[in-house]
C-alpha cells in the first residue's frame, strides 16, 4: 500500500470528525463493502458508498460529541489496520464513549473496496495476517 493511500485513508477519517461525510465516503469504490462488527446495534453490511453514507449519518446522528483519532497502523499488502481511538458524547443520553477499536481497510486503486470493524485487537491482527 502507498503513502498516498494512507494518507487518503487519515483524510477519511478527519472528514467524518468534521461530519462531512461525502469527504468520508470518498476514500471508497463506488462498490465498497463495509462490514460493519456486531457488537453495535447496526451492525450489518452495506453494499456501495450510497448505503455507507447512509450508515454513517444514522451513526453521526447518535453523538453531540465526537472526535476519532488514528493511534496505529499496520501495513499488510493492500491491507491496512488502523487502530483508533473513539471519544464521543451520545446525543440523548449526554453519556461519555471512550472506546478502541480497529477497522481493516483492504484498498485497490487508491480506494477501499472494504471495510471490516473489530472490537478485538488481536482479532484485528488476526485478519490483517490471514491470507
Amino acid at each position: 500500500m502507498r503513502d498516498e493511500d494512507l494518507e487518503g485513508l487519515r483524510a477519511s477519517y478527519e472528514a467524518l470528525n468534521r461530519g462531512d461525510i461525502e469527504g468520508t465516503v470518498e476514500a471508497l469504490a463506488p462498490n465498497a463493502e463495509w462490514h460493519e462488527s456486531s457488537e453495535l446495534p447496526d451492525s450489518g453490511v452495506f453494499r456501495g458508498r450510497d448505503a455507507v453514507r447512509s450508515f454513517l449519518e444514522d451513526f453521526l446522528e447518535q453523538w453531540s460529541e465526537f472526535r476519532q483519532e488514528i493511534e496505529e497502523v499496520l501495513v499488510e499488502g493492500d491491507r491496512a489496520a488502523l487502530f483508533i481511538h473513539l471519544t464521543a458524547r451520545g446525543r440523548e443520553s449526554g453519556a461519555r464513549v471512550d472506546a478502541r477499536y480497529a477497522h481493516l481497510w483492504t484498498v485497490r486503486d487508491s480506494k477501499g473496496v472494504r471495510v471490516d470493524a473489530y472490537y478485538d485487537r488481536d482479532a484485528a491482527l488476526r485478519a490483517l495476517t490471514s491470507p
